[in-house]
């Protein structure tokens, strides 16, 4: 691969999942292990390509600088007025949640081996759809092909969850894409309203991203009464759209439902990647385009984050059902990653971009464990499960594992993100605030730590009821019917037998999770590995915002040529 240009080593990983679909599509007739066993060479080929593509990122002088990797740009829409181009590229802010993307999409793949019987073709040729419109999402550098991934990632998940769901999937998949899509309409209104602005003072109607990042830095969209408040307005229609995609506490009912009744493959994608595109349109468009909105939204913003924290756990501490609560238990520990944004510390945004890579890691791994779970006990009532320790050592080690990386654990990849979103917390709190505004980040963030006690809770008691204690068969009927079989019920007891002969893990499953238990060692050993190459993207992008919000809290107009802030931060040596 060292022949290819980094432009062309790029467009290949985009392009392998489409072509695996294809060929996936082509074999269907020749039988469900063949269709399933292209998809898995697709997606390990995409992975591979992928890798070596972010070590050849790492190695490069662009990482050093800062600067956009693998650049390429083909016309698209050129003709007349608009300057829409096919426009890829990877910086600090984009690689490893790219990575992540490919990983979890062999996760995907892996995790319904045998979950699926039922119309294998379509559920795959729409798994590795779906994975290049995420892989799009964070390798695009023009606002139209940023929106259409975005907006393409709803339609495979919407029939992956209608299709191949549990009892209440239509309704599901309905609720979900109802409210992605008008967050998104809301969301691509704002955009265009930013390419006219820089267009009426340039002359010229570009969607390149750097452009109007650059554009609207040179000549910022109003934010007065005179001017209309425009900047806000933009501000708030993408907050529609980012907000529903994180989800933001109230914006949140969808994704209980939506995770619920997905199949695993789906919830996988959905947890570890699809939660994470409103945050990364937050830092690539909100952060470096609408400063001054972003601070004056920035204390009610990060007070939702921290609702969503409590409010979360809470939820999730009364679930008797397990995928419903590690559902929850995502609310909750997005909130994080919401805090830490709008803390606009440079520690704290430094520690959510790594958490959203934290998350997608532990969150995809205990979906991916709750699902074996249900296909072999069908059922994911707490109260019908007990004693799988016993029975499966290796399922219930991992089960831990992804567990202790939820919660934060130390030497874990999820205590890094944590302790950096709360320390820079404490430290906008305690000094980077004006005196109205103190002590209500004082007591947010002490509610941010209290959140880590609730994780704890809710997470450990469930590990104690599902792998622990006395062997409980679950009752007959008591689980709903599995993903891709007609409607009717399951007569748990009818698979006993298949449940006994293959409690712990088979290969394919250790080949879907053990990838994910690396990377959560290594990111909790070796933080400096990830933090280093995302650091200057990252403070570079929150940079207006930050000056933005230090002039507003000191009631002062920093000059333009200062620093950060004025007041000391907190920092990490890569």
């Amino acid at each position: 691969m060292n022949g290819l240009t980094p432009g062309m080593h790029l467009v290949l990983v985009l392009v392998t999942p489409l072509v695996g679909a294809i060929v996936a599509w082509v074999l269907g007739s020749r039988g469900y292990t063949a269709v399933r066993q292209s998809a898995a060479v697709t997606a390990l080929i995409t992975l591979v390509a992928a890798i070596w593509l972010v070590v050849r990122y790492l190695m490069s002088p662009e990482a050093a600088a800062g600067q956009p990797y693998g650049v390429v740009t083909l016309p698209w829409l050129v003709d007349g007025m608009f300057d829409v181009r096919l426009s890829l590229g990877l910086d600090g802010l984009s690689i490893w949640l790219f990575g992540l993307s490919a990983l979890l999409s062999l996760t995907a793949v892996l995790v319904s081996w045998k979950a699926i019987q039922e119309r294998p073709v379509g559920f795959y040729v729409l798994l590795l759809v779906l994975e290049t419109a995420m892989l799009g999402v964070f390798a695009a550098r023009d606002v139209i092909l940023f929106y259409v991934c975005f907006e393409f990632t709803l339609v495979p998940l919407f029939f992956l969850i209608g299709i191949w769901g549990h009892d209440e999937r239509r309704k599901a998949a309905i609720k979900f894409f109802l409210y992605t899509l008008a967050g998104s309409v809301l969301a691509f209104l704002g955009l265009l309203t930013i390419v006219l602005w820089n267009a009426s003072h340039t002359g010229t109607v570009t969607f390149d991203i750097d452009a109007l990042t650059a554009g609207l830095a040179a000549h910022p969209l109003p934010m007065n009464a005179e001017g209309g408040w425009l900047q806000l307005i933009v501000f708030l229609a993408l907050f529609a759209g980012f907000a529903i995609k994180v989800p933001i506490v109230p914006f949140h009912t969808w994704l209980p439902l939506a995770h619920v009744e997905a199949p695993t493959g789906g919830s996988v994608d959905l947890a570890g990647i699809l939660l994470k595109l409103g945050i990364y349109g937050f830092l690539r468009f909100s952060l470096p385009m609408l400063p001054d909105a972003t601070a004056l939204a920035a204390p009610w913003i990060f007070g939702l984050g921290v609702a969503g924290i409590v409010y979360g756990a809470l939820v999730a501490l009364v679930q008797t059902d397990l995928k419903r609560l590690i559902a929850y238990s995502s609310v909750s520990h997005m909130g994080y990653c919401v805090m830490g944004l709008f803390a606009l510390e440079p520690v704290a945004v430094e520690g959510a971009t790594l958490q959203l890579v934290n998350h997608g890691l532990s969150s995809a791994g205990l979906f991916a464990l709750v699902g074996m779970i249900y296909d072999r006990y069908h059922t994911r009532t707490i109260a019908n499960l007990g004693g799988i320790a016993a029975k499966a050592p290796w399922l219930a080690a991992l089960f831990m594992l992804f567990t202790f990386s939820s919660i934060g654990l130390p030497g874990l990849n999820g205590f890094v993100g944590e302790f950096m979103i709360l320390a820079g917390s404490f430290q906008r709190a305690w000094g980077g605030v004006s005196a109205a505004w103190r002590t209500a980040y004082l007591v947010m963030t002490c509610l941010g730590v209290a959140g880590v006690v609730l994780g704890a809770w809710y997470m450990l008691w469930a590990v104690e009821r599902v792998l622990f204690g006395a062997s409980r068969e679950p009752p007959k009927g008591a689980g709903t019917h599995a993903p891709g079989t007609p409607d009717h019920g399951h007569d748990a007891h009818a698979h006993a037998s298949h449940a006994a002969a293959t409690d712990d893990l088979a290969w394919y499953e250790c080949a879907a999770l053990l990838p994910l238990a690396v990377f959560v060692f290594w990111i909790g050993l070796v933080p400096a590995t990830f933090l280093g190459p995302t650091a200057g993207a990252v403070r570079g992008i929150m940079q207006p915002s930050a000056r933005a919000f230090a002039a507003r809290m000191q009631e002062t107009r920093v000059p333009a040529g200062t620093d950060v802030v004025a007041l000391p931060t907190l920092s990490h040596t890569p």
